[in-house]
């Protein structure tokens, strides 16, 4: 049971450190190369059969020090923090190795007199010892490089995932926040018995299923997200009885151009709902988008009250998700920024769009 445990341990370290096919291509022409250069130069003063076993041995001892470090000590004592026993481990797999290896070789194979007394020394097994060493070094080394390389990409897969999910739940947040100010206004409007209250809560049921549905996905047209502030303007008109000042200016080409859903949504609600609309007859609001090959620009100027207190921040719920929603998708590279100034309150966004 502990065996298989084992093997599944190995098996998946293999799999976890392993890329593909190509991978395993490399390393065997590493090896066939290693092979052909140790043989090239043994043959120079040895028997080509004898240079061919001795090789082929060296290859395969080598082999076996790199894999078994590299797919299990490794993994099992260096990875976990156990330095002491990993060294034991290395210092164990030279010491069984080199003497095995010469043994093997002095054994089995068939080997001239001339070439025995002077190639079997001490001088030779200190030499299968370095090679046992160096090999133990590279494994080691590589496996230091792809542990690093697979944990940062996992790091920034769990990153990716976070920020989705944070995405995911800003994006959820938007609706019910939306709903509950359109709300708002459609039951101030039943109070007063007032003729728009119909209109008003078909406006918002055809918002509601662009944010429900074609807003679900990552990256909206821009045609469409301008199409659904002029649907939230025509919307807040609704709310007063006289017509008020509001200036919607859409520059430049909007085909083919993708950005994050509900992006101008917060800073136009936010100019309805703090503007003093209701009770300044010279209240405006300026709403302009610019669409350019690499970025778009989209601004909100509105007046406001000098009666009401300033606030804390830049807006609220609706504010404080879009300004992270921005930084989630658009910094550093797109800019975002707000000023609340005594009688009028701007923001302005500038969304860098792939080239």
């Amino acid at each position: 049971m502990a065996l298989t445990k084992k093997l599944n341990e190995i098996s998946d370290s293999l799999n976890r450190v392993r890329p593909g096919r190509m991978n395993v291509i490399m390393h065997i022409i590493f090896w066939v190369l290693y092979f052909a250069f140790l043989t090239f130069i043994a043959t120079q003063s040895l028997p080509l059969q004898y240079a061919i076993q001795r090789n082929l041995l060296i290859v395969i001892f080598n082999s076996l020090v790199f894999y078994i470090n590299f797919l299990w000590i490794m993994p099992e004592y260096f990875e976990r923090g156990d330095l002491r026993s990993y060294a034991f481990a290395m210092i164990g797999m030279m010491i069984l190795a080199t003497p095995l290896q010469y043994f093997i070789e002095v054994t089995f194979f068939s080997v001239p007199d001339s070439i025995k007394l002077y190639t079997y020394n001490v001088r030779y097994v200190v030499l299968i010892a370095i090679s046992c060493f160096i090999f133990l070094m590279l494994s080691t080394l590589l496996r230091m490089s792809m542990s690093r390389y697979y944990f940062e990409r996992e790091l920034l897969e769990l990153k990716a995932i976070k920020f989705e999910a944070e995405l995911k739940f800003l994006r959820e947040q938007i609706n019910p926040h939306f709903l509950f100010n359109s709300i708002n206004n459609i039951y101030s409007l039943s109070l007063e018995n007032s003729p728009n209250t119909p209109d008003m809560i078909l406006k918002l049921s055809e918002l509601l299923r662009y944010m429900l549905y074609d807003c679900n996905h990552p990256f909206v047209a821009l045609e469409s997200e301008v199409k659904c502030i002029s649907s939230i303007i025509e919307l807040f008109q609704l709310k007063y009885p006289d017509p008020v000042d509001v200036r919607f200016v859409v520059k430049g080409d909007l085909k083919d151009k993708m950005i994050v859903p509900n992006l101008f949504t917060p800073l136009v609600e936010n100019a309805f709902k703090h503007g003093d609309f209701g009770t300044n007859k010279k209240a405006f609001l300026d709403i302009t988008c610019v669409a350019r090959s690499s970025y778009i620009y989209f601004s909100v100027k509105n007046s406001k009250s000098p009666i009401l207190e300033p606030l804390k921040g830049p807006g609220g719920i609706g504010i404080q998700n879009l300004k992270r929603r921005f930084q989630i998708n658009y910094e550093p590279s797109g800019q975002i920024k707000f000023e609340d100034e005594k009688n009028i309150f701007s923001a302005a966004m500038k969304i860098p769009l792939p080239r």
